[in-house]
């Protein structure tokens, strides 16, 4: 007899006490919202990011998006005051290395023989000002406009350039909550103010995860919950289930503390881990009510409650283990992932389905042994749903499958071909600006700047000079002002930055505005002469770092964009690429850097390095089920329902949807070790039937009778819970969930249907 049914409470306090243990670990957990987690440090593109950084400083920022409130324009002297008096107080933003906008953007003008390189606008000014006049002026100016005001002049910005810490999580929600407060405590009169940029962008990822886990993660366990009461009847087996759930999701998060702390992982938790608890809550629910199921069986034949737990752990241990073991080698798979937060998502969840079987074959059991035995008439039919369940499905089996498998399946496989064949629909595209519906400030945000200035996207470039020698020379920068014209022609281009923009306007002045010297001087010593004295003419923190090295021999280039798919933006890339390749031969030009390029290339590489992880797992879960069934064919049929849900799953999704991120790239990896839980549990009782004798037909009836209803009530009510999340506003929330819950129906349909078909096929004596 098992040990948790000899001795339940030493059994119980022993579990607790290594919960609590492992619970304490998450104290040491921090939370990064951080875009850089999601790329290992040997990532070839987020290396080329980081050295871009290192050449021209990081590019974290935090954007004031400013319209008038009422007035038609920010140009208007009320309005330019108050973007002044915002533009001076952001200087004291935590972490803040530089502030650009409208009112401190250096003008140059010329007059009697003189340069004069100014703030564009000054308080003082303002009786004298003329606001048509200044925006005409505005849309003269290719590295003002669309950069820090519209052509309409009723969107401006405030640039905050970030030195955020290396290594504190903490830094970013910091200066966004000391910005609300200086926004709230400012008195604001003409202007309406939004937040933006990649600051804004991270915390906004931690905050929707965070919205998820308190109303939809909570929601889709009370579902959960309900509908297994209502389909077992079982209170105190429905709340053990739920319990050991939130027991097994603790110790989880602590033993990943634990981990950091002995320098094993970083301990650090990033928005993946908000899909953690509904994974665990699978795994934890599945084992659990398969146990239940049983023993609620054997008290329906007239077994006593200790007789029946016994038999309950007796046919279910060896399940459990196997279904714990090929879930946790399916979900370990996701190491070959290109992302670390991925990668860990994989080694939590591998460690709960672990802890999950050890719980459920001790505390689970201990637990109904101290509990008092169910009111269960024996021979009792029809006495809760879940019988009624299980005389619907075995009428479906008796009238339905067995008399005409061959018929059957040659549908099904029809049916499957035309789903499957939904894959080819799909493309694989990174679009965070899709992460959040209307909903999010963000995201209100993000269209706004999309829709009224310069777009969302961007592409950044080092250029240097062929030759390795200074920038400040007349071809190098003649071709970078090619270069730079050649882009504003797309209208998918919202703004070009580039270092020769205000050498145009300078080389003017020089000139006594005369406009036609609004081009790059004639020689080398003259594009030297007036960027010296261009830089020499900035106030302190507004100079040239931002766009130049120090030795003056590269520049970053940097081009707007309006809203792209990752596809779109490595095409625009290798476009331009091939275009200076053969139009400015004196420039060196490397490819496209910054996050949205990371992002861009990371889903392929993601998509190649998980189908091989995957093939390793299918490998080995099929050596697993190879050995404890003791047959190679049986091995063999149960790698269709468990590598069918998957693929169509993704089909249907490819149908409905077309678009698969790097979120939705790891659910074919995760699926793979959850999906074959149910295929496990019903072979497990079909090769018992036939070690016993029994025939084929009669072996898949005695499956269907002792674990069909199982299967049943879990995949539904897991279905239920994941086609909740569907109401997350975060894209990636419900993009999984849905996906999800999908493979969860595919997969039980597989598991009723095709398996048995094929058993009855294949299998014979």
């Amino acid at each position: 007899m098992s040990f948790s049914l000899r001795y339940p409470w030493l059994v119980i306090v022993a579990a607790m006490i290594l919960i609590i243990s492992l619970t304490t670990g998450a104290t040491k957990l921090s939370f990064v919202s951080d875009f850089r987690v999601y790329f290992s440090a040997d990532n070839p593109q987020l290396l080329s990011f980081e050295q871009l950084e290192k050449d021209f400083n990081k590019q974290d920022t935090l954007t004031f998006l400013l319209r008038p409130s009422s007035s038609a324009t920010v140009l208007d002297p009320l309005a330019l005051n108050e973007i002044a008096q915002l533009t001076q107080a952001a200087w004291e933003i935590p972490y803040a290395r530089r502030v650009d906008s409208l009112t401190n953007y250096q003008r140059i003008q010329s007059a009697d023989d003189n340069i004069n390189i100014d703030d564009f606008y000054r308080p003082e000014q303002a009786s004298a000002w003329d606001i048509a006049g200044e925006l005409e002026y505005i849309r003269t100016q290719p590295d003002l406009l669309n950069r820090l005001v519209n052509k309409d002049g009723d969107l401006a910005l405030i640039i905050v350039s970030l030195s955020l810490p290396d290594g504190d999580e903490k830094a970013t929600a910091e200066l966004v909550a000391y910005t609300r407060e200086l926004l709230a405590a400012t008195e604001l009169q003409y202007l309406d103010v939004q937040l933006f940029g990649t600051a804004i962008i991270n915390l906004a990822l931690a905050e929707a995860v965070e919205r998820d886990m308190e109303a939809l993660i909570p929601a889709s366990y009370l579902l959960i919950f309900a509908g297994i009461f209502f389909l077992t009847r079982s209170l105190a087996g429905t709340f053990l289930a739920l319990t050991l759930t939130l027991l097994s999701v603790m110790a989880t998060f602590g033993a990943l503390g634990w981990a950091g702390a002995l320098g094993l992982t970083t301990a650090r938790l990033t928005p993946v881990v908000g899909v953690v608890p509904s994974m665990i809550m699978i795994i934890v629910i599945a084992d659990c009510l398969h146990i239940l199921a049983t023993y609620q069986h054997g008290l329906r034949a007239g077994m006593s409650k200790v007789p029946a737990l016994a038999e309950a752990v007796k046919s279910n241990i060896r399940p459990v283990w196997i279904t714990s073991i090929t879930t946790a080698l399916g979900l370990l798979c996701l190491n070959f992932s290109e992302s670390p937060p991925y990668r860990d998502l994989g080694n939590l969840v591998a460690f709960a389905a672990l802890l999950a079987a050890v719980l459920s074959l001790t505390l689970f059991i201990a637990a109904l042994r101290v509990l008092p035995q169910p009111k269960i008439q024996p021979g009792r039919t029809l006495a809760h749903p879940g019988q009624w369940l299980s005389g619907l499905l075995l009428t479906f089996w008796q009238r339905v499958l067995q008399p005409h498998p061959r018929a059957l399946l040659l549908g099904a496989v029809i049916v499957s071909a035309m789903l499957a064949a939904g894959v080819s629909q799909l493309k694989f595209n990174e679009q965070w600006h899709q992460y959040y519906d209307e909903s999010f400030a963000v995201r209100q945000a993000l269209d706004l700047q999309n829709d009224k200035l310069n777009g969302v996207n961007f592409i950044q470039y080092r250029i240097a000079a062929q030759d390795g020698g200074s920038l400040y020379r007349t071809e190098p920068m003649q071709q970078l002002q090619q270069l730079a014209e050649h882009l504003e022609t797309f209208a998918e281009v919202g703004f070009v930055d580039s270092l020769h923009q205000p050498l145009l306007t300078l080389n003017q002045a020089l000139h006594d505005g005369d406009k036609n010297y609004y081009r790059i001087p004639a020689s080398d010593e003259q594009v030297a002469q007036a960027m010296l004295l261009y830089e020499m003419s900035l106030p302190f923190g507004m100079g040239l770092n931002e766009r130049l090295t120090i030795d003056q021999t590269a520049s970053r280039f940097t081009v707007h964009l309006f809203k792209r798919t990752s596809r779109e933006l490595v095409a625009f890339d290798q476009a331009l690429l091939d275009w200076a390749a053969e139009h400015t031969p004196a420039l060196s030009i490397a490819p496209g850097s910054g996050l949205d390029m990371v992002f861009a290339q990371i889903s392929d590489r993601n998509s190649i390095s998980l189908f091989q992880g995957t093939l390793l797992a299918l490998v080995l879960i099929s050596a697993v089920m190879m050995l404890v069934l003791r047959s190679v064919r049986l091995g063999l049929i149960s790698l269709v329902p468990n590598l069918l849900p998957a693929l169509l799953a993704y089909g249907i999704w490819g149908y409905i949807s077309g678009h698969v991120d790097l979120g939705l790239s790891i659910v074919a990896c995760m699926s793979l070790g959850l999906v074959v839980d149910d295929t496990v549990h019903f072979l497990a009782k079909y090769r018992s039937a036939r070690a016993r004798g029994e025939s084929t037909e009669a072996a898949i009836e005695y499956a269907f009778s002792t674990v069909g209803v199982a299967m049943i009530i879990t995949s539904l009510v897991l279905a239920a819970g994941f086609a909740l999340l569907l109401l997350s506003p975060f894209s990636p929330t419900w993009g999984m969930g849905g996906l999800m819950a999908l493979t969860v129906i595919v997969a039980l349909l597989a598991d009723l249907i095709l398996l048995p078909l094929l058993l009855m096929l294949l299998d014979r004596d």
